[in-house]
């Protein structure tokens, strides 16, 4: 087993990226969402990659007193467990939030900008076209969307109902 030693601030830091991580994994889906998960059994078989990730994390908690992180890692003496503080998970809230509407932002306005680009050029219009130069052709249309989305959130959307509904897929094909 190497060894590695970790500042304070680095302990913290690999905490609250772990912690992350596992957010970001568990909303990938990347386990079996079609059977139920047993009570017992909170983590999901199917997903190897979030039970490392949920074990990594246990590991790391585990040394919290070594690393005097009282503030962000407290023992649960009545469930003889260790849990993350209020305001260490409000931050960690915070900072997924913020990621996942950005990302959602982007993707949104993407989509919208080639919509636009392809009514105005037509449908075929990036058909034979190197993807980084689609991409800036569409960037001109989709920034109106990006910027009316963070000035105002998704508050100004809506579906039209004129037009059939079309499932938005982000795969190469």
């Amino acid at each position: 087993m190497q060894k590695i030693e970790l500042s304070n601030t680095q302990y913290r830091l690999l905490l609250q990226l772990v912690s992350l991580g596992i957010d970001v994994i568990d909303n990938a889906a990347l386990g079996n969402d079609d059977e139920e998960e047993d009570d017992d059994d909170e983590m999901n078989d199917e997903s190897p990659l979030l039970n490392d990730a949920v074990d990594l994390e246990s590991f790391l908690m585990a040394h919290f007193k070594k690393f005097g992180v009282k503030d962000i890692v407290m023992l649960d003496a009545d469930a003889d467990e260790l849990n993350y503080s209020e305001p260490f998970l409000e931050e960690q809230q915070m900072i997924s939030n913020s990621a996942y509407f950005n990302k959602t932002a982007e993707i949104a306005s993407f989509q919208l900008g080639m919509r636009d680009y392809k009514e105005v050029n037509g449908t075929d219009a990036l058909e034979n076209v190197d993807p980084q130069e689609g991409a800036d052709k569409i960037m001109t249309y989709s920034l109106k969307y990006l910027n009316e989305i963070f000035e105002n959130g998704f508050d100004n959307f809506y579906l039209n109902t004129d037009r059939p509904a079309k499932i938005i897929s982000l795969s190469a094909e």
